[in-house]
């Protein structure tokens, strides 16, 4: 069984549940056909020893995560590099060079260690785990950033960008009384050049080590460094190159970083359908997912009595609500379903198979799922995964909604309906593109916990999917990509969910049409008349027996 679990970090203790893996030796692989079956059984306790069972080929050589909280800064920051270097599994996909990725940020960790600098030393292993293009190598802060974040980009100049299908970069959010406003900039206005610097060249070389959910492949990496472009430490000048109103040549305007509380990064999540305080919040682990929602999964009915379910993590207590949702689309004869996985942080991937199960109409492979095993150091497949059709399962239109914050497990479901042809992918973006085996693998100095995929998803070729590769190409695409052009935009920053109104267009696509011939007026007329002649006659009938 695949199992790709959350990790989660409070003040007084760090909570591990270990992730899936599958094996070299057939006779030792773990192989489930039905990921339902066990959710269906309702007893979590025998759920957490099964996800447990496929590791026992290389139980032995398993160990816990490294503690190097006792280390120098440097030393820490060392052995973590060896650690990485040895057990990540993506190092050949990804073109991963750990020798000259050390070189190059060892200075700033000395420097940082030398002048006892925490919020240097908290930059430098975040820039160092965020030059790996994958989402989930990341750094939790038990104990804050410790001021470096609001150092970086504290402020902003008034207005957030986009880049539009087209590759023009526009305003797409101006705010109120900002000096961005005063000056006479709106949204849609086109953006060509920032700091004298051509504004595609100074978004590529804009750093995204803020970014909320870090982004794997160059789509969402593109997303993220257009967001963050407009940020910097408060007081920083920028001149922006615009064109704008009825002034038909770009102007340069100057303008100066405030604190604006993320307001401009805030509107820049417009492609999760509504404005999440992301970036910009305290506490990353429990301040986002509020704004979202509180529920587990959330349920409502569209106009036309679509379905509509939104599920923000996979996890065990998710399977009933999930089920019960179905049940009553599939009762109540629901002519459409919308599955909105935009804000999906990932978790178990045997209730990602699962779900996809209730969609799907003929078996479909899900993934193999690997593990390093330290005492060969290799990757051995030790589980097998299906996405097997329920009993009872949804046979109408489905349309899923991804954004570049679907990651890990939260993949697994639009990967399978593009395995499988099933209904459609109607999104602005594709997915993250993380998709291995993420654990908890060190402790560091300072409260910081890295974590890192050691484990793959692979094919049924035995190929890596959905992780991006070294060219950054990974994730799910939409099979309906929305538009991204300046009345969408607009739309959206104005508060329209732009593809949820494309996803129920999509779905009224997919309704039968009707075999009712229409009838002109002069035919109704006709009509009418053959029903009267035809009731008299049946009464003289009556009659006559």
């Amino acid at each position: 069984m695949v199992h790709r679990f959350r990790v989660v970090v409070t003040l007084l203790s760090l909570i591990l549940v270990a992730a899936p893996a599958l094996a070299a030796d057939p006779g030792s692989l773990t192989v489930w056909k039905d990921t339902c079956a066990i959710f269906e059984q309702g007893n979590e306790t025998a759920y957490t020893e099964d996800a447990n069972a496929p590791f026992a080929p290389i139980a032995a050589n398993m160990t816990p995560p490294a503690d190097f909280t006792n280390n120098t800064w440097s030393h820490a920051f060392s052995s973590l590099h060896s650690l990485m270097k040895e057990r990540y599994a993506f190092s050949q996909w990804k073109n991963i060079d750990w020798d000259e990725l050390y070189t190059t940020r060892e200075p700033a960790v000395k420097a940082a260690e030398k002048a006892q600098d925490k919020a240097a030393y908290y930059r430098a292993i975040r820039g160092y785990l965020y030059a790996i293009p994958d989402g989930h190598v990341n750094v939790l802060p038990n104990e804050g950033d410790f001021g470096a974040k609001y150092a970086d980009i504290g402020g902003g100049y008034g207005i957030s960008l986009v880049q539009l299908d087209s590759g023009d970069v526009v305003v797409a959010y101006v705010a109120n009384g900002s000096a961005a406003e005063q000056a006479g900039i709106r949204s849609g206005d086109e953006v060509t050049g920032w700091n004298g610097v051509e504004i595609h060249d100074a978004i590529n070389a804009t750093s995204f080590i803020w970014a909320y959910k870090k982004p794997s492949t160059e789509e969402g990496i593109r997303v993220q460094k257009t967001r963050l472009l407009i940020r910097a430490p408060i007081g920083t000048p920028a001149l922006v190159k615009i064109t704008y109103g009825s002034i038909p040549h770009p102007r340069v305007l100057n303008l100066t970083a405030y604190d604006d509380r993320y307001d401009t990064l805030t509107q820049g999540t417009f492609y999760l359908g509504k404005a999440v305080n992301d970036i910009g919040t305290d506490d990353q682990l429990h301040g986002i997912r509020p704004q979202v929602s509180n529920d587990i999964v959330t349920v409502k009915t569209l106009r036309n009595g679509y379905t509509y379910i939104a599920v923000y993590e996979e996890r065990y207590e998710v399977y009933q609500p999930f089920k019960a949702a179905m049940l009553s689309a599939i009762a109540n004869k629901s002519p459409g379903i919308v599955l909105d996985l935009r804000f999906n942080g990932g978790g178990d991937d045997n209730l990602a198979a699962c779900m996809a199960g209730w969609f799907v109409d003929r078996p479909v492979f899900y993934e193999y799922g690997t593990k390093y095993d330290p005492g060969t150091k290799q990757f051995p497949v030790l589980t097998e995964a299906w996405s097997q059709p329920q009993a009872v399962r949804y046979e109408g239109p489905v349309a899923v909604m991804v954004s570049p914050d679907t990651i890990s497990s939260g993949e697994g479901v639009p990967n399978v309906f593009v395995r499988s042809g099933t209904g459609a992918i109607v999104s602005f973006y594709g997915s993250n593109g993380a998709f291995g085996m993420n654990n908890f693998q060190a402790a560091l100095p300072l409260g910081m916990y890295i974590l890192f995929p050691d484990g793959a998803s692979l094919d049924e070729h035995g190929t890596i999917q959905v992780d991006s590769n070294a060219v950054l190409k990974g994730g799910v695409s939409p099979t309906v990509r929305v538009p991204l052009n300046e009345a969408t935009l607009a739309r959206a920053i104005a508060g329209e969910d732009v593809q949820l109104t494309y996803v129920m267009d999509w779905l009224d696509s997919k309704q039968p049409v009707s075999t009712t011939v229409p009838t002109t007026p002069a035919k109704k007329t006709l009509l009418g008349v053959l029903v009267a002649v035809l009731a008299v006659s049946g009464i003289i009938l009556l009659r006559k027996k």
